[in-house]
């Protein structure tokens, strides 16, 4: 007998706002409360916008040479900024004013990964070989609290322990954990090998690391258990938990690939097939199991963790790619930056009746 099938209801992607800025767009952020979005481009550009009204706050004047990196506080209006000057800026996001300069390691290097620790106490910054944290409090200036030159190659990724208690940094030859008062590793993830990006799940139990080698790695941060994923296409560009820890999402060229934690056994990875260019950024969403994807073919894809292929499809940039992409903490919008300095957000419709 036929049989009913439950459809699913179409997704769409509303516009909410656009802006611009003069250069390709290194990274796209919202604020916690969801209520401003802030940009940074490869000229050094750097500014905020209402996310309801489209208008600028006060102007940030970025980077000299490029401005590489920004993050927001998790729970303030205010974000730290990381460019090819060799320094780390802290903004006031409203009213635009420079709260601080703090450099990092010796001139030249640039400063690519920042992170703020869980509850906003601290912003680590890597440059190099080096890595600074800063305590940074409401009224007071920022106060190096630990500093290391230790590293065998340049940083290439960081990442605090959900608790917020340790950093991990991690580098050629593997990952190591750091604790704020403490001038040696607390443990080390050895890795014959280059890793590029790093991720915790959110009980603090697994790190990932995704590697140039093509493969992922998965460490067990409580024992030394470790689990090797290879055959990808190419380098491992990104690595992200889902928002409850049981998908590892896994991006290497256009290739998007999860692998399912709720019994980890390191086989079973699922490829989604959707991209015809490189998967330049993906962001997984803050309270369902989705994860978007930008590519440099000017693709927007949704993805949900059970089907190969994409939920929703979107041409982002018709006259170019895509370069990073977010979901505001709230659940309200998705962002896109292009290569040609393009911010856009929308509202996501459909989301919330399925399974």
């Amino acid at each position: 007998m036929p049989r009913l099938v439950k459809r699913q209801p179409t997704v769409s992607l509303v516009p909410k706002g656009e802006v611009r800025l003069d250069d390709y767009l290194h990274r796209v952020a919202f604020s916690p409360d969801g209520a401003w979005i802030a940009g940074c481009a490869a000229s050094g550009a750097l500014a905020v916008w209402s996310v309801f009204s489209g208008e600028p706050s006060r102007p940030c004047k970025g980077h000299d040479q490029g401005t590489l990196a920004l993050q927001w506080h998790p729970s303030r209006a205010e974000f730290v900024t990381g460019g090819q000057d060799g320094v780390v800026r802290w903004w006031d996001a409203v009213t635009g004013e420079e709260r601080a300069v703090m450099p990092v390691g010796a001139t030249g290097s640039w400063v690519e990964h920042m992170a703020w620790s869980t509850e906003g106490r601290y912003v680590a910054a890597a440059a190099g070989k080096t890595l600074c944290v800063w305590q940074c409090r409401p009224g007071d200036g920022p106060q190096v609290v630990a500093e290391t030159d230790g590293h065998k190659t340049t940083i290439s990724a960081l990442a605090w322990t959900p608790a917020g208690d340790g950093l991990v940094s991690a580098c050629y030859g593997g990952a190591w954990l750091w604790k704020i008062g403490q001038e040696q590793p607390v443990r080390a993830f050895p890795y014959d090998g280059a890793l590029l990006s790093i991720a915790l799940n959110p009980s603090g139990e697994y790190l990932a690391s995704g590697n140039l080698d093509g493969s992922v790695h998965l460490f067990r941060t409580d024992t030394d258990q470790n689990w090797h994923m290879s055959g990808y296409p190419m380098k491992v560009t990104a690595v992200q938990f889902d928002h409850n820890g049981l998908n590892l999402f896994t991006v290497s060229g256009a290739a998007l690939v999860s692998w399912n934690m709720k019994k980890f056994e390191g086989t079973g990875g699922r490829l989604f097939k959707g991209h015809f260019g490189w998967i330049r950024e993906l962001a997984c969403h803050p309270s369902r199991p989705l994860v978007a994807t930008a590519g440099e073919d000017g693709l927007l894809c949704l993805w949900g963790p059970q089907t190969t292929k994409p939920i929703l499809s979107h041409e982002g940039n018709r006259s170019g790619g895509l370069s990073c992409v977010a979901w505001s903490p709230n659940d309200a919008y998705l962002a896109i930056g292009a290569n040609d300095g393009t911010i856009s957000w929308f509202a996501v419709e459909g989301l919330e009746d399925r399974r």
